[in-house]
């Protein structure tokens, strides 16, 4: 059974299986460590029984005052 859960900053050394599908949008270290140093709780990550990464999710929130919104900026799936 998948499971989810906050991403760690060791799963940047563990989700090329993911990145690696044609599809998926591969973006530079810094750019994933901006979004686990602003907004940890909206970078997941999905984990299969076997403790391989299956997936992963990105999103920020943005705004100010009263006008906030959300933003999913990745959401990926590793190829069969």
């Amino acid at each position: 059974m998948t499971s989810t859960r906050q991403f760690h900053m060791n799963d940047l050394f563990r989700f090329n299986n993911v990145n690696l599908d044609v599809l998926t949008e591969t973006y530079n270290m810094p750019f994933y460590l901006q979004y686990m140093s602003k907004w940890p709780e909206l970078f997941t990550v999905a984990e299969a029984p076997d403790s391989s990464i299956m997936g992963y999710m990105l999103g920020k929130s943005e705004g100010s005052d009263t006008l906030w919104h959300g933003h999913v900026s990745a959401v990926t799936v590793a190829p069969l």
